[in-house]
């Protein structure tokens, strides 16, 4: 689940998208309630002209990350997954942008033990 949230939260497309935001928006049905409210209300952001020239999308990759030594260990309601994330604006005519690497550290949530686990909160470290 984590890893479907990630893809498509940070899938930006310059075709149907302002920014970020607006993919981070998409991935609601991953969130949990509350941190769907601050993705909202993160301030807008804007796909870069050149981007949109070529009608370019932020292509995702991810490779699980081994726990750190000291990360919390998951619980009935709630989990911790670490990834590294590397993103490649990619147009639709060939044009590739410059890469961009990161680790991510996502929480994740659930009411009860039954229910669907959600993202509750994300942080990236960008790498640089």
């Amino acid at each position: 689940m984590s890893r479907a949230a990630l893809t498509v939260m940070y899938t930006v497309d310059s075709t149907v998208d302002t920014g970020l935001r607006d993919a981070r928006l998409r991935a609601a049905g991953y969130l949990t309630s509350g941190y769907t409210t601050v993705v909202e209300g993160e301030p807008e952001q804007y796909v870069p002209e050149e981007w949109r020239r070529h009608r370019a999308y932020l292509a995702v990759r991810l490779r699980p990350l081994v726990r750190e030594t000291g990360a919390p260990h998951d619980r009935r309601t709630a989990a911790y997954r670490q990834w590294e994330m590397t993103t490649v604006p990619t147009g639709r005519d060939r044009w590739r942008g410059s890469s961009s690497a990161s680790v991510v550290f996502m929480s994740l949530a659930r009411s009860s033990e039954r229910a669907p686990w959600r993202v509750s909160d994300v942080t990236v470290a960008d790498d640089g």
